[in-house]
Order: structure tokens, then C-alpha cells, then sequence
């Protein structure tokens, strides 16, 4: 369902990433993750049992504590999309402003469709989300601080309300977080969509977007679910400035 037409039978690792981002005095996190309950749970966690298991091996709460920061330092959440493995910790943040697209969170509160895997992740979507306090919808692309250095980055398909997160770093550079505009490298070189996305059309031309702001910007695309990336990344405590 990952790669179709490809690996049919064969399972493959995924990582999950979140990403904290300071800004001056202020940190925005960027998705939320597993629960934090699944925690050394051999069993680990499931939005769709059937097609995928995380298991986590750091909490973001300690990984946060590594840096000298509580869950209530973080000023902003912005959530790529609403599927629990990126959501699964908002409730930790409850005084947070949480940036979403509006598309999204009407997408969830909305009907079941004819996929019965969607319908779940919609209901599981719902659950987590529960009603942030201080919830900002946003339309299309954002500039979230108003000084180019954060721009949320509409990439819809994966979900009807999917976001990507465009960076730009003193030294680093520009970079892309990739929310689920896609998987996997070869995916993204191959045009490939999830079956589980909730439209290709939109999917492919996401990506092509992507495509031209990493020309664009000469940037570097990070993806999310890429362990072989991920592997070889920066990570807490270290980081890119």
C-alpha cells in the first residue's frame, strides 16, 4: 500500500520524525508524533493494525528535556496532517497555538467516505485532535512568524488538508519538512502514491511542487517516514542552525 505495484508482501521500517524549531525566544514544534503511552510497549501502537506498527524507543518529552525545555515552552504546533502517529501528543501541548489547515480539520469532521482505512484514520484523527484551546485554521500557505523564516506549505493529497513545512536556517540553508507529501525517496523519484492517499492527482502534483521549491530555494527535502534518511539526519541533541 506504501510503494503499489512494488514490494507487494515485503514489509518495510519507517521512522517518525518531529521537528523543534526556535525562533528568537519562541519554539514551534512541528507534528507530534506516536503517543507517548505506547512507550517500551512490545506491543507498540497502531493507527491501522493491519498495515503498520510503531514502537517507540524516546519520548518527546524526555528528548524535549535534553534541551532544557518542558512541554510548556513550546509556543506553537503546527500539524503537517491529522493521521495519529503526527498527531498522537497535541493534548500534551494544550496551551500551544495549533496551526492546521482548515481543509483538514473540516475533512475530518466530515463524512465517512468508501474507504474503510480512511474512515478509521478520520475517527482516530478526531479523537487525538480532541478541541485545542487555542486552534489557528489557516488557508493555503502561511508565513508563521512574517519574516519568510517558517512558511506553511499546502501539499494536499496524502489527506485533503495536508501541509509541508518550508525552513530557512542562517546556515543550513532552506530546508523541507516533508509531513506525508512522501514516503519514501524512490516514491518521490517515481511519482508513486499510497493507496491509503486520499487523492492522486493532488498527490503527484504536490510533489512537483516540492520538486520546484527545492530548485527554487536550493533545498534540502527531509521525509518523514525515510529511516534510511532519517538515519544518516541530525538529531536531538544535535541540530541544524
Amino acid at each position: 500500500m506504501w510503494t503499489p505495484g512494488e514490494n507487494v508482501g515485503t514489509s518495510i521500517e519507517f521512522s517518525s520524525t518531529c521537528w523543534l524549531i526556535k525562533h528568537g525566544p519562541d519554539w514551534l514544534l512541528w507534528d507530534t508524533g506516536v503517543p507517548e503511552a505506547t512507550f517500551n510497549d512490545p506491543k507498540g501502537w497502531s493507527t491501522l493494525p493491519k498495515l503498520i506498527v510503531y514502537h517507540l524507543d524516546k519520548t518527546l518529552t524526555s528528548q524535549l528535556a535534553e534541551v532544557g525545555l518542558k512541554t510548556g515552552d513550546i509556543g506553537r504546533v503546527a500539524v503537517s496532517h491529522t493521521h495519529g502517529d503526527h498527531i498522537g501528543n497535541v493534548n500534551m501541548f494544550p496551551d500551544a497555538e495549533t496551526l492546521i489547515q482548515r481543509a483538514e480539520y473540516a475533512w475530518i469532521h466530515s463524512a465517512n467516505g468508501a474507504n474503510e482505512n480512511v474512515n478509521q484514520l478520520m475517527a482516530l484523527a478526531r479523537e487525538l485532535m480532541g478541541n485545542p484551546k487555542y486552534l489557528q485554521l489557516v488557508d493555503g500557505d502561511t508565513d508563521v512568524f512574517g519574516d519568510g523564516s517558517v512558511t506553511l506549505v499546502s501539499t494536499p493529497g496524502h489527506t485533503p488538508g495536508s501541509q509541508s513545512l518550508l525552513v530557512h536556517l542562517k546556515k543550513s540553508g532552506f530546508i523541507v519538512l516533508s509531513g506525508d507529501v512522501v514516503h519514501l525517496e524512490e516514491n518521490f523519484v517515481k511519482n508513486r502514491v499510497p493507496s491509503l492517499n486520499t487523492d492522486k492527482a493532488e498527490s503527484v502534483a504536490s510533489m512537483e511542487r516540492v520538486r520546484q521549491l527545492l530548485t527554487r530555494y536550493n533545498a534540502k527535502l527531509f521525509i518523514n517516514h525515510d529511516k534510511a534518511q532519517t538515519d544518516g539526519l541530525k538529531l536531538l541533541p544535535a541540530f541544524y542552525d
